[in-house]
């Protein structure tokens, strides 16, 4: 059996601005705001925790490459007595009268092994986090959680009234 088009507006129509639309608007907005407070700061703090861990990893790398990099400069002071004496030299400052000394402009460079280790270090970066958007972000100041949970608060109550006034009573 066909059905008319105008029952079915006729349906839709009371549904689309009634009470129960209005309260089930009012109820998944307040849950929502509630579920953002609470949400919003372990958000943050995973972000927090996620741009730390590619920090410390970034770290490790550096590290390992240095302690690799040493390795190789110790394998090769081991067999190479020549270059043993030339950081010896730079260490003490001292100059080899076999060798021409060329002079150089700017600031001195230090004379450290480390600064040797230091150049030789390909730089790392860590990995880039993104941040809390910003509309969680914004409820992460105190004083927008508090009117927030307020106001999710009288969504709930005024649900409540909503209810209420929507249920019969039956007398018998």
């Amino acid at each position: 059996m066909p059905r008319d088009p105008q029952d079915v507006r006729f349906v839709i129509g009371p549904l689309l601005v009634g009470v129960g639309v209005l309260y089930w608007l009012i109820l998944l907005a307040s849950l929502a705001m509630v579920a953002l407070i609470i949400i919003a700061p372990a958000w943050n703090a995973l972000q927090h925790a996620h741009r730390q861990a590619n920090n410390l990893q970034a770290t490790l790398r550096l590290a390992n490459e240095k302690i690799a990099l040493e390795r190789r400069f110790l394998a090769m002071a081991d067999t190479n007595p020549l270059l043993m004496q030339r950081l010896a030299d730079r260490q003490l400052d001292l100059i080899n009268p076999r060798q021409q000394v060329l002079p150089l402009n700017g600031r001195p460079r230090p004379r450290d092994v480390q600064s040797l280790v230091d150049e030789a270090l390909v730089p790392v970066t860590p990995k880039p986090v993104a941040s809390v958007p910003w509309w969680a972000a914004i409820t992460l100041a105190p004083f927008i959680r508090v009117p927030l949970m307020g106001l999710a608060m009288v969504g709930f109550a005024l649900v409540f009234l909503l209810e209420i006034r929507r249920v019969k009573v039956r007398r018998g």
